[in-house]
């Protein structure tokens, strides 16, 4: 890497501007979603200020409950490519938190505490994400945000029928009880059932854009690909704009003559974990050859909302139904699915330094593939701004090479 460029990619905004100017300037619907994700944060809080109706929350499988409320997700996972050093030494320093705090935590509690004055002030919280996120909820409260913390369940691997149906009633409550927060109102089913529509929609375009991907690896390289996948959850706060930028690049994928190059063989790869903050990750692994096909992360987006039952019923059973609800075997059979329909050859399990729940279920998931024949690999990284330890991409290197 040229020293100039390497300059360049100092930063998390660096690799976005990289990959949109140069890398996909043959897109405009790439570009697009890079702009739709640079200007998410900013323009909601504008939104905010002119009146409208926003709240920090993950923007993932509760979004349908949020817009059919008229509240604008404001998704705080987000928050990290905003961060800096000072994020993280505010963290440290006002609400002193250890240094080996998971980074993800650490750079939102900084984020929040830097925007405590700002016009988003209602956080909506889940108490199934880790413990470390619940006390940052109860931190909040004392500046100066209102929060309401969801108590959602996990579903145990061998949960019986009847014990499921009580699941599902009390979370059902819990989903009520949050738009009554939100609006001071009951949920607007017809307003709720419109948005999950919406949503069934643009997810399984989104599917038919993955599956174009896996002929055309090269079109779209693996940092817009987290970018799209993510914007299936919240839409970047423009529903609209949104889902015309994904008939845009369903359009692209369709019909744009092949690039320079782009009949290449490529190694198929999965992701499992976190989307990642580290950019440099995701271009070691397009510069040495592999392309992710794979994403299993918690935007759900291989299965769609019931349409036939109750609105916010159906809120509740996708999320119950998912990856994310519960124990580790959930999720690897969604691994173990995508790696069947992409052939991959390897799986990268990700995960940020400080969270040692997740590394658990790494380490579990990388014996698991390893005995059935597809190697993985665990890898730890960082969320706030900056680029990835020289080790780090190493090592993604070295894998990808070794599956060549």
């Amino acid at each position: 890497m040229s020293e100039q460029l390497s300059a360049e990619l100092d930063s998390q905004l660096g690799y976005i501007k990289y990959s949109r100017d140069v890398i996909h300037a043959h897109s405009p619907a790439v570009q697009k979603i890079f702009d739709l994700a640079l200007s998410y944060i900013f323009d909601a809080e504008d939104e905010a200020r002119s009146g409208k109706p926003a709240a920090w929350s993950f923007g993932l499988w509760e979004t349908p409950l949020l817009y059919g409320s008229g509240i604008i997700p404001v998704s705080f996972s987000e928050l990290g490519r905003l961060g800096s050093l000072d994020t993280l030494n505010t963290a440290e320093d006002v609400y002193q938190l250890p240094v080996e705090t998971c980074s993800m935590i650490k750079s939102t509690i900084g984020e929040w505490h830097l925007r405590r004055e700002g016009p988003i002030k209602r956080i909506l919280g889940f108490s199934s994400v880790c413990e470390p996120y619940n006390l940052a909820w109860e931190v909040m409260k004392d500046r100066g945000f209102q929060v309401h913390c969801i108590d959602v369940i996990y579903k145990g691997p061998t949960c019986p029928p009847e014990r499921y149906e009580d699941m599902v009633a009390f979370f059902v409550e819990e989903l009520n009880g949050t738009v009554r927060w939100l609006t001071g109102k009951e949920p607007d089913k017809e307003r709720i059932a419109a948005e999950i529509k919406r949503r069934n929609a643009l997810m399984r375009k989104g599917r038919r854009i993955v599956e174009l991907r896996h002929k055309r690896p090269l079109y779209i390289q693996s940092l817009p690909m987290t970018y799209f996948l993510a914007g299936l959850g919240h839409y970047f706060g423009k529903p609209d704009e949104y889902a015309a930028v994904v008939d845009e690049l369903l359009y692209e994928l369709e019909n744009a003559p092949l690039l320079p190059g782009e009949e290449a063989k490529v190694i198929p790869l999965i992701w499992a974990g976190g989307r990642g903050q580290e950019f440099g990750v995701y271009k070691a692994v397009d510069d040495a050859g592999g392309a992710i096909l794979g994403w299993v992360f918690p935007s759900l987006y291989p299965i769609d909302y019931r349409e036939d039952l109750d609105p916010v019923e159906a809120i509740a059973r996708y999320y119950l139904e998912g990856q994310a609800a519960g124990a580790g075997v959930h999720r690897r059979k969604v691994i173990e699915q995508q790696v069947a329909a992409t052939d991959a050859k390897g799986i990268l399990l990700y995960g940020y330094l400080g969270c040692s729940f997740a590394g658990v279920d790494r380490e579990m998931f990388r014996e698991y593939f390893h005995k059935r024949g597809t190697p993985a690999i665990s890898l730890e990284g960082s969320f706030q701004v900056g680029p990835p330890t020289g080790q780090l991409l190493t090592r993604v290197k070295a894998f990808v090479e070794m599956l060549s």
